[in-house]
């Protein structure tokens, strides 16, 4: 009994309908393990922005109890020798 030409492509369409649906469960799968493992680094993120937030505050914290104050005076600041720089243009050769 020979088998109808259109029995036999509605036969191949199901065989490739098959394979496409298995395809689409193992992308389904992957994609699945994709998420998780952004997931994962969305909620590690978030972990050091609140560590980086903590320590900011920390450090502010810490500038104001010592009254640190982000200008700079050489005359303030005991480790400047000022007396080292007060001629400093005397000695350029390109003067």
């Amino acid at each position: 009994m020979p088998i109808d030409p259109t029995h036999k492509l509605i036969l191949e369409n199901q065989k490739y309908l098959i394979s496409l649906q298995k395809e689409n469960k193992e992308i389904k799968k992957i994609l699945k393990a994709l998420e998780k493992k952004m997931q994962i680094l969305s909620d590690k993120m978030q972990e050091f922005e609140i560590i980086f937030d903590a320590a900011e505050i920390i450090e502010d914290e810490i500038d104001r109890n010592q009254g640190y104050t982000a200008e700079w005076n050489p005359y303030d600041d005991d480790d400047f020798q000022i007396e080292d720089y007060e001629h400093y243009d005397d000695e350029d050769p390109y003067n």
